[in-house]
């Protein structure tokens, strides 16, 4: 029985490691200003002793070389002339602009693409475009905001796996709890 279980251990792809500190390479890595020697000096700054080695950073930057053009760019800092990117319509570009400056007003962060995609659908999906001043507007950004960052982690994290051939989806770990 122990020599099935060892069998089986083998032929089984090994489950990547520090899943967090890959998150976060790729995030420096998107906003395409960062080397790998600077990811390495970000990780080591807030893991310290359990950052990985440069030799892992560069085999991650291998990887995220080869995820989808398109998808990469969404995880970037927003910017109007990628409206298509983002799945959003051009005669919405100046909604779009408005929701990504009442972000950066109530969040002090710029927008990513894909974020204020999914601002964009969430703004359509609620009663956004019907809003007054009576209404408590503060308490609506925070949720729509909150909407929107729980959307794009959920799609971030769903293309993160799928494109570095993670063994568990987001759905998989969600009907578990």
């Amino acid at each position: 029985m122990a020599i099935l279980i060892g069998l089986v251990s083998k032929k089984m792809p090994k489950i990547k490691e520090n899943i967090d500190q890959m998150k976060e390479a790729y995030q420096l890595w998107g906003e395409r200003i960062h080397t790998q020697k600077t990811i390495l000096q970000e990780l080591k700054a807030k893991y310290r002793r359990q950052a990985v080695s440069s030799r892992t950073i560069s085999r991650w930057i291998k990887e995220f070389n080869s995820a989808s053009f398109n998808e990469s760019e969404q995880d970037k800092k927003y910017e109007w002339r990628s409206l298509t990117k983002y799945e959003i319509p051009w005669q919405d570009g100046k909604l779009a602009n408005y929701l990504n400056s009442e972000y950066h007003h109530q969040t002090g962060t710029m927008a990513t693409g894909r974020q204020v995609k999914w601002l964009w659908r969430a703004w359509h999906a609620s009663d956004g475009a019907n809003l007054t001043p009576r209404d408590d507007i503060k308490r609506y950004w925070t949720n729509l905001i909150k909407q929107a960052n729980d959307e794009t982690e959920k799609e971030q994290n769903n293309t993160f796996y799928y494109y570095f051939n993670m063994k568990r989806r987001i759905s998989e770990d969600s009907n578990e709890s």
